[in-house]
């Protein structure tokens, strides 16, 4: 099994086709909501599953060249790709909204932390 397993520094994430370069994490979470449809007869709750929640995030290094993870957080919605292995294995791709922020410190480098959130039906491999 372990030979399945893959490192994440491969890892990337596109938007409209184009790498976010200096990043060094990106997350992908797949909620859905649940009804209460239990009854009195029933043994224990139940639910129904209802729509899934897509959304991420990701964060890394500011991107001096330009910055897309931040560039695209402008209220459109982009093609984003997240990659477990890049260009060998994709994990979903989808139309999503970006959001991103930059914080600065004497200690640390600059660094880019940013969401995504679905903006229509997204493909999960």
């Amino acid at each position: 099994m372990a030979e399945n397993a893959l490192h994440g520094k491969d890892g990337a994430i596109y938007v409209d086709g184009q790498k976010i370069a200096d990043k060094v994490e990106w997350s992908l979470q797949m909620t859905r909501d649940y009804a209460d449809v239990t009854t009195f007869r029933d043994g224990n709750k139940v639910y129904a599953a209802g729509l899934r929640d897509v959304q991420g995030s990701f964060a890394g290094f500011y991107d001096t060249s330009g910055d897309l993870g931040i560039s695209k957080a402008d209220g459109t919605a982009y093609t984003v790709q997240v990659w477990a292995k890049d260009g060998v294995t994709k994990v979903g791709e989808g139309p999503a909204y970006l959001d991103a922020s930059v914080t600065a410190k004497t200690s640390d480098a600059v660094r880019v932390q940013g969401n995504f959130r679905a903006a229509g039906t997204w493909t999960i491999t």
